[in-house]
């Protein structure tokens, strides 16, 4: 706390700073600014932990970690938490975007906050690689070109435009090293699409800030061409077909959100186009949210059916290009046209916007950083006994353990990284964890859920905490049920059946409007800080006066 004490005698005034008191904690990393060089060394008697990702894993291990024991220490491209359930809120322009971020860099935590991407982690040496992204364009969407032609998830390899890539070399951070005591990868994944030709190059993605901005303005974008004087009739009604690929609780969500934002606000402002508007949801699977019992399942696509939106189960998308059907190429990206989405079992259809949220993938981090071992830790190694290793298993040659196909991290139950050697041989880092959609356990892998991420982060901060990694038992998934909207101000929620007695505890599940206050009530607890809360529920209050925000940007 600083007082700024102002004296006008003289010619001019000249300010001064008195200090009341010390109130802030010394963090040594990212708010100070002496470490060009070298970073110093930690506060006596804290250990660094070094925290790779802000989103549900790193974010949550990040606040939960004791101050007096540790010094955490967040390295992420974005500087920001997003609340991801309530993501396709802001596409549907029911929330500002600001009302479901939180920043990492907070005054009120004991965080120290580095804007940048992990290029490579030296176990032996105890440091991680890391290159600066604060000016980097793409941090805040998903990839839009395919794997194997970029070298990384963000920046100017992002792009669909070739020649801005040499263009924006200036956009290269400068690279670093970060010592670590322990440290945790949380990194996430990005959206798969299963090679499917066209896809990461036209299709819209739904995991970031970034991407819920881009669905927002192309569903503008889609109705400003629909009117246009120039635009026929059935170029009018391929714009503004909608296609979501992925009947998952994010496709479905996604879904009903935008039909509730296009027949209650959209088509007020365009009167004219009333009735042309068409919602399709895709799923490779015979049914949507298959997470959900069958009976549920069932409701929630008789729901959406009676709503509007096409049900399109049992499908299987071939190829996403720009042009209309039957289109002869080439297939040059025209956003002022629309593009053509091919299923094998209703062949060419037109489409305005395709979001793909199905599937995930292990980042180019996770894939191309984290595979053999150059120098062996051994300082940090434990047997699946428990002891240091021999002679003969610090000669062998080593790689980070991975789930097969998949590519995840494999982690024990205490979500310790494991090394594997070239003849079968398994052992543990004692000081490297990892958690979240990066992270699979070699039993009981929790789903792939922002509840389950968040409760593996809190789990490994409490061992951490009490020092107890070690003889604690291994990390369970608590389920505490599942919840998805469905559109017009109903939803679905399914609760576990049973407890640890085998005895029911709670209905099976809720739907309609009930449930529906139930979920606005559950994610407006959730939301992290109150300052969120406040805003989450002011603003939802303003959208049933005035309607929601259909501003284009």
């Amino acid at each position: 706390m600083y007082r700024a004490a102002v004296h006008l005698g003289g010619r001019r005034p000249v300010q001064t700073l008195s200090c009341r008191r010390h109130v802030y904690n010394k963090r040594t990393l990212a708010t100070q600014i002496q470490h060009s060089v070298a970073f110093p060394e930690p506060d006596k008697g804290k250990e660094r932990v070094v925290i790779l990702g802000s989103g549900w894993g790193g974010y949550t291990l990040s606040r939960k970690l004791s101050p007096e024991l540790f010094q955490p220490l967040v390295i992420s491209p974005r500087s920001y938490f997003v609340f991801t359930p309530l993501l396709t809120e802001t596409a549907s322009g029911s929330l500002d975007f600001s009302n479901i971020v939180e920043p990492v860099r907070d005054p009120r935590a004991k965080v120290d906050f580095i804007q940048a991407a992990a290029r490579a982690v030296n176990f032996d040496k105890k440091t991680v690689l890391c290159e600066a992204t604060v000016v980097k364009s793409g941090v805040t969407e998903s990839p839009r070109t395919h794997g194997d032609e970029r070298q990384t998830e963000e920046g100017p390899e992002t792009t669909a435009y070739r020649p801005m890539q040499k263009a924006r070399r200036w956009e290269q951070g400068e690279m670093f090293e970060v010592p670590y005591d322990k440290l945790v990868i949380a990194v996430g994944a990005v959206s798969k699409t299963f090679n499917t030709p066209g896809v990461r190059q036209n299709a819209m993605f739904f995991k970031d800030i970034g991407d819920a901005r881009r669905v927002k303005r192309r569903v503008r974008e889609c109705f400003e061409l629909a009117v246009l004087p120039t635009t026929d009739p059935d170029t009018r009604k391929c714009l503004l077909h909608f296609a979501i690929v992925g009947a998952g609780p994010t496709g479905t969500e996604l879904a009903a959100s935008l039909r509730d934002f296009i027949t209650k606000d959209l088509i007020a402002l365009y009167p004219g186009l009333k009735g042309v508007p068409r919602i399709s949801l895709y799923d490779v699977a015979p049914k949507v949210l298959s997470m959900f019992d069958e009976s549920l399942s069932r409701y929630a696509m008789e729901t959406m059916k009676k709503e509007g939106i096409d049900i399109k189960t049992s499908h299987h998308v071939e190829s996403l290009r720009w042009g209309e059907p039957g289109a002869e190429p080439p297939y040059d990206m025209d956003p002022k046209r629309c593009l053509t989405l091919t299923t094998a079992e209703e062949g060419q259809v037109g489409v305005g916007m395709c979001v793909w949220a199905t599937g995930n993938a292990m980042n180019k981090f996770v894939v191309d950083a984290l595979g053999p071992v150059k120098t062996f830790p051994a300082a940090s190694v434990l047997t699946r006994d428990g002891n240091g290793p021999s002679l003969e298993l610090q000669n062998a040659s080593w790689h980070v353990k991975k789930a097969p196909k998949v590519g995840a991290l494999m982690v024990d139950g205490q979500m310790r990284v494991q090394l594997e050697s070239e003849n079968g041989h398994t052992v543990k880092l004692q000081d490297v964890y990892a958690l979240g959609d990066n992270a699979m356990m070699e039993s009981g892998t929790p789903p792939a859920t922002a509840q389950a991420t968040s409760q593996e982060a809190k789990w490994l901060a409490t061992r951490l905490n009490k020092g107890d990694l070690q003889t604690s038992p291994p990390f369970s998934f608590h389920n505490m049920g599942t919840m998805a909207y469905i559109g017009d101000a109903r939803a679905l929620m399914q609760f576990p059946q049973e407890n640890g007695s085998g005895r029911k505890v709670l209905p099976g599940h809720l739907t309609g409007r009930m449930a529906w206050i139930v979920w606005n009530s559950a994610y407006l607890t959730m939301s992290i800080s109150w300052r969120n809360k406040l805003r989450v529920g002011f603003r939802w209050l303003l959208n049933n006066l005035f309607g929601r925000d259909v501003s284009r940007y």
